[in-house]
């Protein structure tokens, strides 16, 4: 059964997550043998280029013996290298993303250049251009969404959504935990929910709304205003906030509404400090045996523990577990003493139990 590639947003594609999880199970293997594993992930004659991949993002090594062998190394240790990795690339990102939009705003006197970027001044001008472009989608509004606001008032019901919501449109939207402390915001956040909208927390990376492929609205300046935006018309600037929010939904907290109520999923808890250490033992893959002797717990106490683990970081592996649970801040990779500290230094043989 495939699980999700949610290591897609560090470069995997599913094929290549699927062998890197049996691969986590299994001792270190010759090459026949990862033949062999190949063709039980239903990639047959795929071995050869999907252990070059995985060898390229840091994910296997060669085990030294005769004939060679292969082995997955300890996934806290490679996944902390690619999160860095994409953190790095992010920050790039961001640069890139100012520095076109410095270049655009220079350059509006130049009519083609001032028909991909409008500049828009004025808080009612901003209102009627942003209700335009919202009537005008056709199949997703995405956004960053946080203070300021240039409607009188903030927490009411954006109506046109709900009607768009109904008719089929996809919207999804990053709040910032700055907007969830404005007195009233939560209910609306919760009425949009309710209608079909997708909402995820986060620190968001700049203000902005995402129309379709076709149009973007910016805040001219920063910190941002209610007086002034820009709209964005550009493919290469389009593209380029679009990969932008995709990779912070990624990371992003989901936002649901439970019996009326909206909550976080892992906001508000962190693990007590008995799961904690479970976490970190199941990282290093330990047995169920192994952590039942660490903890002085029964193999069936650790076993539920994790089952429920697992459901609270909505993982359906243990592999993605520790991945959810280090994008949750909820385990460290800092010195070893500290009692949440995730180890960097397990051996090929206890990292093949992690699965």
């Amino acid at each position: 059964m495939h699980h999700p590639a949610v290591l897609g947003v560090l470069g995997l594609n599913q094929t290549e997550q699927d062998f890197y999880e049996r691969l986590i199970g299994c001792p270190p293997m010759t090459v026949g043998q990862l033949d062999e594993l190949a063709d039980e992930c239903g990639c047959t004659g795929q071995a050869g280029r999907v252990l070059s991949r995985l060898v390229q993002l840091g994910l296997v090594a060669a085990v030294p013996s005769d004939p060679e062998r292969w082995s997955a190394t300890p996934p806290n240790t490679a996944l902390q290298m690619l999160l860095t990795a994409r953190d790095r690339a992010l920050a790039e990102a961001r640069g890139r993303v100012a520095d076109l939009v410095r270049r655009f705003v220079r350059t509006e006197i130049n009519h083609d250049h001032a028909a991909m970027v409008e500049v828009i001044r004025g808080r009612e001008k901003h209102i009627r251009r942003f209700s335009e472009l919202q009537r005008r989608a056709r199949h997703q509004v995405r956004a960053c969404d946080g203070p300021p606001y240039p409607a009188n008032d903030a927490v009411q019901l954006n109506t046109t959504e709900v009607d768009q919501l109904q008719a089929g449109l996809q919207v999804r939207v990053i709040y910032d935990r700055r907007a969830l402390d404005i007195p009233g915001r939560l209910a609306d956040l919760e009425a949009g929910i309710a209608a079909g909208e997708q909402a995820r927390v986060a620190d968001i990376p700049l203000k902005m709304m995402l129309f379709d492929d076709t149009a973007a609205v910016l805040p001219l300046s920063q910190p941002p205003d209610v007086e002034s935006r820009l709209v964005v018309h550009h493919p290469v600037l389009l593209d380029a906030l679009s990969a932008l929010f995709e990779i912070h939904w990624q990371h992003a907290l989901p936002l649901h509404v439970s019996g009326g109520r909206a909550e976080l999923d892992g906001s508000g808890t962190t693990p007590s400090p008995m799961d904690r250490h479970l976490l970190v033992l199941l990282v290093a893959g330990q047995t169920d045996q192994e952590i039942a002797a660490q903890l002085g717990v029964s193999d069936r106490t650790v076993r539920a523990r994790v089952r429920a683990m697992m459901a609270r970081l909505d993982a359906t592996t243990r592999f993605q577990a520790g991945y959810q649970a280090v994008v949750r801040g909820w385990l460290t990779t800092g010195s070893q003493d500290s009692p949440d500290a995730v180890p960097t230094t397990t051996a090929p043989a206890d990292a093949a139990r992690l699965r």
